[in-house]
């Protein structure tokens, strides 16, 4: 019910965001003089898709699913407005020979834009110096992994939080780019018992981005490398890097129908045993229910 409530409350926030503008340019008319959209949000809607995933050479179908809510979308006027992406409740499962699945209740980066940004140091003659960058705050919580074929056992992230600066600055949600320190906690249990991980600050996070104005294409990537302590002693590097591109081909009543493409490698850090591995994928998702920019 919690979920539920959240999910409920962004999307009212997302919906208000829309001007009567952006609606005039994402609209036309058809022959009986009805409105139809042209334009989506790729950070908008109930994402359901399928396709197929490469681990290692080996093929595999691919079941996704998850909601994606987005608020705030350009910066008209002067102030601090807020550029925030969330991802709930996402699903990835994969059959075949290494079959297994992930869970995600939480992914989002949430960014202060700045119109003149400025560090104030409170001495008895206070001084502001020039910080040309964007905040962001980039938390993740609940990242379950669950691979079959490794044997008992899962692999859970407890939670993530990246701090992140913008040089673009951009003063719409199209464009980003965040650089910054994270720290995170990991669980892994497997049949020989439990191992736990941190990472205070000791890694460093990529995450970027850039979308169409129409919403009609949009590619992302992001990255991690960095140490990992752990508790029982031992320091382990980790780094991985993940790009993805998406296409709308067409919009089935207003849902827009996509063309995902993927791809990631990690290093050190996949599974129980700290795999290092590569991935491809391709699939067809829709969003329904998906907002017009």
């Amino acid at each position: 019910m919690l979920a539920l409530g959240l999910v409920l409350l962004l999307a009212a926030s997302s919906t208000a965001d829309v001007s009567a503008a952006d609606e005039g340019e994402c609209l036309r008319m058809d022959s009986r003089g009805e409105p139809f959209p042209i334009c989506f949000d790729p950070g908008d809607g109930l994402l359901l898709g399928t396709g197929v995933q490469v681990r290692e050479g080996q093929a595999a179908q691919s079941l996704r699913a998850g909601v994606l809510i987005r608020t705030g979308r350009a910066s008209r006027s002067k102030g601090t407005p807020w550029f925030n992406s969330h991802r709930l409740l996402g699903v990835e499962a994969w059959g075949g020979e290494q079959r297994g699945l992930t869970f995600t209740a939480y992914d989002g980066t949430l960014r202060r834009h700045l119109e003149e940004g400025f560090i104030l140091v409170p001495t008895s003659r206070p001084l502001r110096i020039p910080f040309p960058f964007d905040v962001t705050l980039a938390p993740r919580l609940g990242h379950l992994e669950r691979r079959v074929w490794e044997g008992p056992g899962w692999t859970l992230e407890t939670g993530r939080v990246g701090l992140l600066v913008d040089p673009v600055r951009s003063e719409t949600a199209r464009v980003w780019l965040g650089v910054g320190p994270v720290a995170s906690h990991t669980l892994r249990r497997s049949r020989d018992g439990a191992e736990h991980t941190v990472s205070p600050f000791t890694t460093v996070m990529l995450d970027t981005g850039l979308e169409s104005s129409d919403g009609l294409w949009a590619l992302r990537a992001s990255g991690l490398a960095g140490w990992s302590l752990g508790f029982e002693g031992g320091t382990y590097f980790r780094a991985r890097v993940e790009a993805g591109a998406e296409r709308v081909l067409l919009a089935v009543a207003d849902q827009p129908v996509v063309l995902q493409l993927s791809g990631a490698y990690v290093h050190q850090d996949a599974g129980l045993s700290r795999r290092s591995e590569w991935t491809a994928g391709a699939g067809l998702a829709v969003r329904a229910f998906s907002a017009r920019w």
